[in-house]
């Protein structure tokens, strides 16, 4: 029997992209809202052309190159994970025990923040000391501190020198968090799984990337007033026991 033939509509897809560490065991992770999920190759063609009298120019004969599959990813949410495939680098919890840090040496400076050793500074207990020796207390009234990035700076009414000697005792809060050093990663290997809905029809469809290579785009604009955008590319690999770099299945 002939195949029946299906009436044609247009599409709009939706999504939600699942990733996990390629060749991994890993748990599926959902990536983030993806805003552009694209796929091109750069193909080319050896051709061999005519060149008689009356035909020159014109094909003969033709080869085709089909160049490789790349893909380009787009999100605008993000959680620890996501920053730090933007940034190209891990995201590693911050230690939660507090550290003690007592007669921490520094030099008096007039015209700006000093910045301590440790941020994530408690209040409490913060002390300085100028002078030689054991030293001689700063009042609190003398300075200010920025505990959160572990800096401190002289107001007005210091009475501290230029150039004395300072010791600073403190202690850090223990917040938990993250942090991620950018650009210690080259590439991103990923295997990629979009649980999709065409919005005309209705139907779900499933979209497998089973390796996609991946790099940060490294565009983001930190202090833009638009949503940010974080943009992933790179290349659509085969993996040996795959048919073919990526797949789509639709489920009527």
């Amino acid at each position: 029997m002939p195949e029946a033939i299906q009436e044609l509509r247009g599409r709009r897809y939706s999504g939600d992209l699942y990733g996990r560490k390629f060749g991994s065991s890993d748990t599926f992770q959902k990536l983030g809202n993806v805003s552009a999920l694209s796929f091109s190759k750069d193909n080319s063609s050896d051709d061999l052309t005519s060149t008689g009298k009356y035909d020159y120019g014109q094909a003969l004969d033709s080869v085709t190159k089909p160049g490789a599959t790349k893909i380009k990813l787009e999100f605008n949410t993000f959680d620890r994970l996501g920053l730090a495939r933007m940034l190209m680098g891990e995201a590693v919890d911050l230690p939660t025990a507090p550290q003690t840090v007592s007669d921490e040496a520094h030099t008096a400076a007039l015209d700006g923040w000093i910045a301590l050793e440790k941020s994530d500074i408690d209040p409490t207990g913060f002390a300085i000391k100028s002078g030689s020796g054991a030293g001689t207390p700063v009042p609190a009234d003398h300075y200010e501190v920025n505990y959160r990035m572990g800096m401190f700076r002289f107001t007005s009414k210091a009475t501290v020198s230029k150039g004395d000697e300072l010791k600073v005792s403190y202690k850090t809060k223990g917040s938990k968090g993250y942090q991620i050093d950018a650009d210690t990663l080259q590439r991103l290997d990923l295997e990629l799984r979009l649980d999709g809905r065409d919005r005309i029809t209705g139907k779900d469809g499933e979209l497998n990337i089973y390796h996609g290579v991946l790099q940060s785009d490294g565009n983001q604009d930190w202090m833009s007033d638009d949503w940010w955008k974080a943009g992933l590319s790179g290349t659509a690999i085969k993996p040996a026991d795959k048919p073919s770099a990526y797949r789509f299945t639709q489920y009527d």
